[in-house]
């Protein structure tokens, strides 16, 4: 039987670094269900913060999916267990698919992975793009890549996320040997949800009471500054002068923005129709997607963006950034392609409660390209 080493700085149920979490957590689980086994090396990091987990050693998730966590001594940074336990747990593998760039797992990975000889696979999600090269650490970044990267990827495949990483890899490796394999999700699982009223959706989760709410956008990811909620935020304010009782909710953990976003909905007298909601489970998600008027999303980059396909999962029309890789999100009536500025989103979000939109045309769209069953496929075949 065919085995796989999954190396991911982190993994399930690291939950605070969102969508790829749990793309890459149902990927694996698909993977396992076609008669492969998955041996996934991570670590305990969950933000700022330790999983309550066991680790260093392997613990069965599912049948041909075990997972081992090793304990970080120092969070993000460093973990005695991974250095010295991750030679090993290669060895065993046919196959080392790895995940990211800029981290120590991946630089003892690569380099082990290349001595071994093993077949290998990178996923940069992300780590390629303009704005991560660009900002914090610009120098070490290139530095990294000239140093721990190029020397151990001769024979080594890559898996773009998107039509955008494709380009972006392309861009620092001009001959590699590139397959997109989008991210996916599990259609199933985002049907049913409970639809809830605009105001009975807005006092739920402000624990305020509204008596009218028309419209309510929902927005969601970490809260960094690549997500781009200052521009949503500054966007809704324009729109809620012609629609007052309209709401805009966020949710997400705070990664470095948070403070900033709640003084910005200060200075902007937002307090009443723009909350931070925190955090979300999946039942919950699907309760918001489902029942709002529309999905937002501003970053500055994506090399995939699954919340996005969350949100047309759930029938959910989407406004999104033209930083992301959905071109295709007008030609198939699912939402609007937005310029990342303020006024741009606020004209989207007129277009967008202007005009109908099919549920089940959206979801159908989605079912058809993005399904974990589908993309599963496609990944298997880069392994073929």
């Amino acid at each position: 039987m065919m085995r796989i080493c999954l190396v991911s700085s982190s993994f399930y149920p690291a939950t605070f670094y969102g969508g790829p979490i749990s793309a890459t957590w149902d990927l694996s689980k698909e993977i396992a269900r076609n008669n492969i086994e998955v041996y996934v090396s991570t670590t305990n990091a969950n933000g700022f913060k330790q999983l309550n987990v066991n680790t260093n050693k392997f613990i069965k998730k599912k049948e041909n999916l075990q997972v081992k966590y090793y304990n970080e001594q120092i969070i993000n940074k460093f973990s005695i267990a991974f250095i010295f336990g991750i030679w090993s747990d290669l060895k065993k593998a046919n196959i080392v698919y790895i995940q990211y760039l800029f981290h120590y797992t991946v630089l003892f990975s690569l380099v082990f992975s290349a001595i071994q000889n093993k077949r290998i696979i990178i996923c940069p999600r992300g780590s390629f793009s303009q704005f991560t090269l660009s900002n914090k650490l610009a120098f070490i970044k290139s530095i990294w890549i000239t140093i721990f990267i190029k020397p151990f990827i001769k024979n080594t495949k890559w898996q773009a996320s998107s039509y955008l990483e494709k380009a972006d890899i392309k861009r620092e490796f001009p001959k590699a040997k590139i397959t997109i394999v989008n991210d996916g999700v599990d259609f199933n699982a985002f049907q049913d949800a409970v639809i809830l009223p605009k105001t009975d959706l807005v006092n739920k989760y402000t624990n305020k009471s509204f008596d009218k709410v028309s419209t309510v956008f929902f927005s969601m990811g970490r809260l960094h500054k690549i997500k781009g909620f200052d521009v949503i935020i500054d966007a809704f304010a324009l729109f809620l002068k012609e629609h007052p009782n309209s709401k805009l909710l966020i949710a997400g953990a705070d990664d470095g923005v948070q403070l900033e976003l709640e003084n910005q909905i200060k200075k902007l007298d937002l307090s009443e129709s723009v909350f931070l909601i925190g955090m979300v489970n999946h039942e919950q998600k699907c309760e918001l997607l489902s029942s709002c008027t529309a999905f937002a999303l501003a970053s500055e980059f994506e090399s995939f963006g699954i919340v996005i396909a969350e949100a047309l999962a759930c029938g959910c029309p989407v406004i999104a950034s033209n930083k992301t890789p959905w071109k295709e999100l007008e030609i198939n009536n699912c939402g609007i392609l937005a310029e990342n500025q303020k006024r741009d989103f606020y004209k989207a979000f007129i277009r967008i409660i202007a005009k109908k939109y099919n549920k089940n045309q959206i979801k159908e769209y989605v079912k058809s390209r993005y399904d974990l069953k589908i993309i599963t496929k496609g990944f298997i075949n880069i392994f073929k």
